[in-house]
């Protein structure tokens, strides 16, 4: 499926200019590879690419592959098996599959998943390295403040100015599967964090010192809510703003593919 900005903005790209598209997909794998089942390429007519599925002779075998799907129309497989056994290098198999803008690229569809989204609460100049990170990863990006700071969050998505704080218990959060609240205003966050609370949102992270973070896992009987992450972020000892971006969204991959 595709899930990420990368592969959407690919695709739309293509639509624009009237380009065909090849789907490059990771089938099936033994040992050690660099991209697992599910993982995706996608190459146009025009030679261009989005995505990475491993070394440089792998990406032109790819493209190579892509060409030759155009010039059949037809679906097929390849396996990638490492010439030099002591290599370390496990065996992939791919599935190459064409799609035509005069078909208007019949089926494609089925590989198109609503991007992941994050919601951020807060548009100081300490959230740009998140939104940075967040795109690096694929997410869909939505910032959301009382005031909002155009010249922090230029590079999000979607800005959601608040005419007053009250306003964020009609919204409808469902949409979006992670939240960070990085606004550093309790007179604000415990609103948000209502409002979270009250969504399916599947990570909710609040960023905030221990004791204050002690206080509101007590106040909001928070104590055994998997959703909730606070203080916010993985620890991986860095100390700089793109380190703590970077602790955060690793969090937050962790919870979306289950491993905390």
């Amino acid at each position: 499926m595709f899930e990420d900005k990368e592969h959407l903005k690919f695709i739309q790209y293509c639509k624009d200019k009237k380009l065909d598209v090849v789907v490059t997909s990771v089938i099936e794998t033994q040992g050690s590879t660099y991209a697992k089942v599910g993982n995706k390429m996608l190459v146009n007519s025009n030679d261009e690419f989005a995505g990475v599925l491993g070394s440089k002779f792998l990406q032109n075998k790819i493209i190579e592959s892509s060409k030759e799907a155009l010039k059949t129309g037809q679906i097929f497989t390849f396996e990638s098996i490492p010439q030099d056994e002591s290599s370390g290098h496990g065996t992939s198999k791919y599935k190459i599959e064409p799609f035509f803008y005069e078909k208007n690229y019949d089926k494609i569809n089925e590989y198109i998943k609503k991007t992941y989204s994050l919601l951020i609460f807060g548009s100081g100049a300490h959230v740009t390295s998140l939104i940075l990170m967040a795109n690096l990863m694929g997410w869909e990006t939505t910032v959301i403040d009382i005031k909002i700071h155009k010249e922090f969050v230029k590079e999000a998505d979607t800005l959601l100015e608040l005419e007053s704080i009250e306003n964020i218990l009609d919204m409808d959060l469902s949409s979006y599967n992670a939240s960070v609240i990085l606004s550093h205003n309790p007179k604000t966050d415990d609103m948000y964090l209502k409002a979270l609370l009250n969504s399916n949102m599947n990570y909710i992270g609040m960023m905030g010192n221990k004791k204050n973070m002690q206080r509101i896992k007590k106040e909001f009987a928070l104590e055994n809510d998997k959703r909730f992450f606070a203080p916010i972020g993985l620890e991986i000892g860095g100390n700089t703003h793109q380190s703590i971006a970077l602790s955060i969204c690793s969090q937050i991959e962790a919870r979306k593919n289950g491993k905390i």
